[in-house]
């Protein structure tokens, strides 16, 4: 754990005007933009199709949420009910039927589902966690498109269990950081002789809808029911829509809102943290105190404002262990709070190659002392702002000073599922400045097809004074970038898919100079001029009762740099089957060309420049995961540069039942070069325990060692929910160096440090 970054203790620091100054400013300018760009058109002159409907009928009171639907307004509420598969069959009818009905209030969207089921005894339910894999369990999504755009939408998750789970859809894409964010609604379910019944209650101020006096939203339900690997949607979201519920444009249409709770809404959520730490070659613990603010304020119904000052991740989970045998930065996800809200709405480029606004980025060496972001929307506008100061940081191996991190991105539809876009990001720090700007476009047609354009520049005239370091496998270092980038560079993408239920083909081009690293982006790979190519069939087997979907595939791409000269090219081909049990199986084949025009390392072994060409064979299987005992196994064997490489890696899961879930992995790489000490293998071990009392209390302990670092990691998290939106955290962070040292006098412990922080939410 970085005492600096997630799980550190952090300084105090007075809140930094600037920011509320810059932010107020900004919100008094995008008042006037619905003006300019009017809300979109209704959702059925958007797709000139017949669209599905739901009504949301007003309760004289808001129901116990409790799971049992015996309030009377429950009964007097027609309910939906044409619920239809997309797996296994996709069309048919639930093979359960479902209910839901809908009701609200001035404050709050309420549910009342009733999910029948033939079998309540082989109902799934096993997850406690909030934000734990929900999906193992039999659950049910609600999807509200509040804005009625057409593009994106809040997820609420609810497993048999009451567990809770939400996430942001942004232009109808999801990725797995999109879960990490948290908003506040109750659940509560039981397991009844007819199945089981889940009572929910989303607050409006949970959710951001236009200031409107009937606002139409639109609505999708799904259900899993996991046993039987069956998935419902309403409405009907076809295999064609590859993207699931994630395609917004299919949703239905929630009307008869009105009268919903209005004006200034703020959040304000104090945190106090205690804790100790002693690193590397402290002479003894050092024990700090601290407090901090995070604060959110709605500006007008369809803009929020974020302040935060003295921010703290403690509570932030550690990041996976990776080994890197390549030449290039490893990437490591986003999981701070602040930042995964509308992250969505942030990202620019092509995601883990050419990202112009990496957040991660910001605050992990230097602490961030504060700042404000601004999200929403201004008719068919989207807008995010963000600016936060950073600290100065110093250590052995790399400077930093104190910066403003800034970026503005601006989105806004042209034309249904057609958006037109641009962001700038701006690092100024006392050696210089660093500063991007770009210009997307993104058309999706058809089912699941998509046209995707965007170009970006660099500039950083003084780069060259700029703090540098160690680029590693940091998932990106500020500052750690070549002094090459010194001036300005571009980079620019374009991309068609074509897709639907039976196949995928897709073509794309990416350039990038060889400057083009921005401050504040993620590019492990500059110099490149890369052409990607991509074609497949999916056929389905919806009578088999046994295999479910086949999947051939065949990829590849070809990258010369900004000269012209070849650098590299990979191709592929794999087979996959998905089985009506849920097993899934693959097999694939690589064949890979790399030229070096100078030297270069690999897990530090010196490779001479020259051509390399190398082929290898993998597969890869997995059973169930929602099994009580699970795992998967995955290999490959082949060519490696100028040797050979052989990987063996896979997992087991024991879900013993709701109150703990134990899970290993293990990973092997034998490697063989012919270089001086060419011969290696790392090793890779990791232990995950999952304990939970309740929804309210549960824990996670990830232990992990790796032969490279030699470092034996320890993080154990504790989160209480004492009050919605609220927990106490306690965390411990330890490492600790395994095996002979080079130096006997070295310390062994890398980190000891445990962390107590409370948060508490205030809402008014």
């Amino acid at each position: 754990m970085n005492p600096r970054g997630p799980g550190g203790l952090s300084r105090a620091v007075s809140p930094p005007g600037m920011a509320r100054a810059a932010f107020r400013a900004t919100a008094v300018l995008v008042g006037a933009l619905p003006a300019v760009f009017p809300a979109p058109t209704p959702a059925a002159a958007q797709t000139g199709m017949p669209e599905a409907r739901a009504t949301a009928t007003p309760v004289p009171r808001p129901p116990t949420i409790d799971g049992v639907l015996d309030e009377p307004f429950w009964a007097m509420i027609e309910p939906v009910t044409d619920f239809r598969q997309r797996d296994p069959v996709d069309g048919a009818p639930g093979s359960e039927p479902t209910e839901v009905r809908i009701g609200y209030d001035a404050n709050a969207l309420y549910f009342g589902f009733v999910f029948h089921d033939s079998e309540p005894s082989l109902i799934r339910r096993s997850i406690l966690h909030r934000g734990g894999r929900i999906d193992k369990d039999d659950r049910v999504i609600v999807a509200l498109d509040t804005y009625h755009d057409r593009r994106n939408a809040y997820i609420f998750e609810i497993g048999a269990l009451g567990t809770q789970d939400d996430a942001l859809i942004s232009d109808e894409s999801m990725t797995l950081d999109d879960w990490n964010w948290d908003g506040v609604f109750t659940s509560e379910t039981r397991v009844t002789e007819d199945g089981w019944v889940l009572e929910l209650e989303i607050p409006f101020t949970t959710i951001r809808f236009p200031d409107t006096d009937e606002p139409t939203m639109g609505i999708a339900f799904m259900r899993s029911i996991r046993r039987k690997n069956e998935i419902v949607l309403w409405p009907h979201i076809g295999q064609e829509y590859r993207s699931g519920i994630s395609q917004v444009s299919r949703y239905a249409t929630l009307e008869g809102l009105r009268g919903l709770r209005r004006g200034r809404y703020a959040e304000v959520k104090p945190f106090a943290i205690a804790g100790t730490q002693r690193m590397a070659g402290d002479a003894s613990f050092e024990e700090q105190t601290d407090v901090g603010v995070d604060v959110k304020y709605a500006l007008t119904s369809n803009l929020t404002f974020d302040l935060t000052w003295n921010t703290d991740f403690a509570q932030v989970e550690s990041d996976n262990v990776q080994i890197n045998l390549t030449r290039f930065d490893l990437f490591y996800p986003e999981k701070r709070e602040f930042f995964l809200e509308r992250a969505g709405l942030f990202q620019f480029g092509t995601p883990r190659q050419t990202e112009v606004f990496f957040s991660r980025r910001v605050g992990l060496q230097g602490d961030i002392a504060g700042g404000g972001r601004l999200t929403g929307q201004a008719g068919a506008l989207s807008i995010g702002a963000l600016g936060l100061r950073t600290r100065g940081y110093s250590d052995d191996a790399l400077t930093l000073p104190a910066a403003w991190n800034s970026v503005v991105r601006l989105k806004t539809d042209l034309r249904p599922r057609t958006t037109l876009g641009g962001i700038i990001t701006s690092l100024d720090h006392e050696s210089g400045w660093d500063r991007s700007a770009g210009l997307d476009f993104s058309s999706r047609f058809w089912s699941s097809s998509a046209f995707n354009l965007w170009a970006a520049r660099v500039w950083n005239p003084d780069f060259s004074e700029a703090p540098t370091g160690p680029s590693g496998s940091s998932g990106g270092a500020p500052g750690s970038r070549d002094p090459r980038a010194a001036g300005s560079a571009t980079a620019a993408s374009a991309e068609l898919v074509l897709q639907n239920d039976l196949y995928v083909a897709g073509v794309s081009r990416l350039v990038i100079d060889d400057g083009f690293q921005p401050a504040l982006g993620f590019v492990p790979r500059t110099d490149q001029d890369r052409w990607q190519g991509r074609a497949g069939v999916t056929p389905r087997f919806e009578s088999s009762t046994w295999a479910r979907q086949l999947m051939l595939d065949v990829s590849g791409h070809h990258i010369r740099g900004r000269d012209g000269a070849k650098q590299t090219h990979q191709l592929g081909a794999s087979a996959g089957l998905n089985f009506q049990s849920g097993e899934f199986a693959n097999i694939g084949f690589r064949e890979r060309f790399e030229r070096l025009e100078t030297p270069a390392r690999i897990s530090g072994r010196r490779l001479a420049a020259g051509d390399y060409r190398f082929r290898s064979l993998y597969a890869h299987a997995r059973t169930n995961d929602s099994r009580t005992f699970s795992g998967a196994i995955a290999g490959s064997i082949g060519d490696f540069w100028s040797g050979t490489r052989t990987e063996i890696g896979g997992g087991v899961t024991w879900i013993t039942g709701p109150h703990l879930t134990i899970g290993g992995r293990y990973s092997w790489n034998g490697v063989s070069l012919p270089v001086e000490d060419g011969d290696f293998s790392t090793h890779l071990v990791s232990a995950n325990i999952q304990g939970a009392v309740s929804r309210k209390l549960f824990a996670n302990a990830l232990v992990q060692w790796d032969n490279h670092s030699r470092e034996l990691q320890a993080n154990v998290r504790i989160d209480w929910i004492h009050t919605p939106g609220s927990d106490l955290f306690v965390v411990i962070d330890t490492g600790y160096l395994t095996g002979d040292l080079l130096d006997p006098r070295a310390p062994r412990w890398q980190r000891r440090t445990g962390v107590v922080k409370l948060t508490y939410l205030m809402a008014f």
